[in-house]
């Protein structure tokens, strides 16, 4: 598929859409029933947040690709999936993945958290996970939607992760702090590279097979880390707390045996007011911070390694391994080998979804 054919996609609403916009606008109104709405397009039950506000999963997602723009990714393990971006209006709604936003042409009006973003040709806007998003009607406009499992930074990724520039910040403070309110918003203007990256990517998915999302994951990698490098000067963000990426590089880099006591000590704060302040900012005790890390690691470890879950448990800070196997049971609904099988049977073609596997 050539670029000419990508935009013809882009600009023309298939009979699939026409039917999905006018059968949503005539069953339900978004202003009083934004969930019925989710509910319908994505065809799976939408639950809500702590603030009743509609969350959209993974799962809802890859059944708006295959239904309403007919693009049935090429593996089941999917960490990224493109989309044209919808002309409707679009409710308030909130979701477990990243959701980033490029306009190719026009202007779109978002609200993030509550505050109104006009979006020109040119704009690139990261949305973190659990960020509250609307979007109002763009029949004029033309953008594309990179939806992102959090896993393909946290499994994939990690390089991103580890730099001490505004993005790294960003994606770090993202993943662990369920409170923040931050997103970034890149004005690149009418940057070819960036724009040709971007269409690339889409094309890419157009033509999707078994190779699709390895090729998206290091696509998507280069053009963020040429963002962060390029267009720093270009960059707006809500204000970034330093202490906050402090705190979890330095959880990273020392999980396996740190302790509340030596964080406390690492940040000049009493241990009482450290652990208040883990609370406020991240929304979960220091045990929980941590172990997030450690299961996180273990993820990662269980899926590419050999290591046994003896090592394993070990590396993360586990003197008994049988404390580790009871913990992970007890978040996975799985044991670490049960949950290395069940991904090594995935690669190998079986029809299962990374959303699929309880406690994910």
């Amino acid at each position: 598929m050539d670029r000419e054919h990508v935009y013809k996609y882009l600009r023309t609403e298939s009979a699939r859409e026409k039917y999905l916009d006018v059968h949503l606008r005539h069953i339900t109104s978004p202003q009083k029933n934004p969930g019925d709405l989710f509910t319908l397009l994505t065809k799976l039950p939408v639950d809500c947040d702590s603030r009743n506000v509609p969350l959209l999963t993974w799962n809802h997602i890859l059944n708006i690709m295959r239904d309403a723009y007919g693009i049935v990714p090429g593996t089941e393990h999917n960490n990224i999936v493109l989309l044209k971006q919808p002309r409707m209006e679009i409710p308030v709604h909130t979701h477990t993945y990243f959701e980033l936003i490029y306009i190719l042409s026009g202007t779109s009006v978002h609200y993030i958290n509550q505050n109104a973003e006009t979006f020109s040709e040119g704009d690139f806007c990261i949305l973190p996970p659990l960020a509250r998003h609307s979007q109002s009607s763009c029949p004029d406009g033309l953008a594309i939607k990179i939806l992102v499992h959090p896993s393909a930074f946290t499994d994939i990724c990690t390089g991103l992760l580890k730099g001490q520039d505004m993005l790294s910040h960003f994606l770090l403070d993202s993943i662990y702090n369920k409170n923040s309110e931050q997103y970034l918003l890149f004005r690149t203007g009418q940057n070819d590279d960036i724009r040709d990256r971007i269409l690339d990517m889409f094309e890419e998915m157009l033509s999707a097979d078994i190779f699709t999302d390895r090729i998206i994951t290091g696509m998507l990698m280069t053009l963020l880390v040429k963002l962060s490098r390029n267009w720093q000067a270009a960059m707006e963000s809500a204000p970034v707390k330093n202490v906050d990426h402090e705190i979890l590089t330095f959880l990273q880099e020392r999980y396996s045996t740190i302790t509340l006591e030596e964080l406390a000590e690492h940040l000049h704060y009493t241990v009482p007011y450290c652990s208040r302040y883990i609370k406020k900012l991240f929304g979960c005790t220091f045990s929980q911070l941590l172990n997030q890390i450690r299961f996180q690691n273990a993820d990662l470890l269980l899926k590419n390694s050999g290591l046994t879950v003896n090592q394993i448990s070990k590396m993360l800070g586990y003197e008994n391994p049988e404390n580790f196997m009871r913990a992970f049971k007890k978040k996975y609904k799985m044991t670490p080998s049960q949950y290395r099988e069940f991904y090594s049977a995935g690669r190998k073609g079986c029809d299962c979804g990374k959303a699929d596997v309880p406690g994910v």
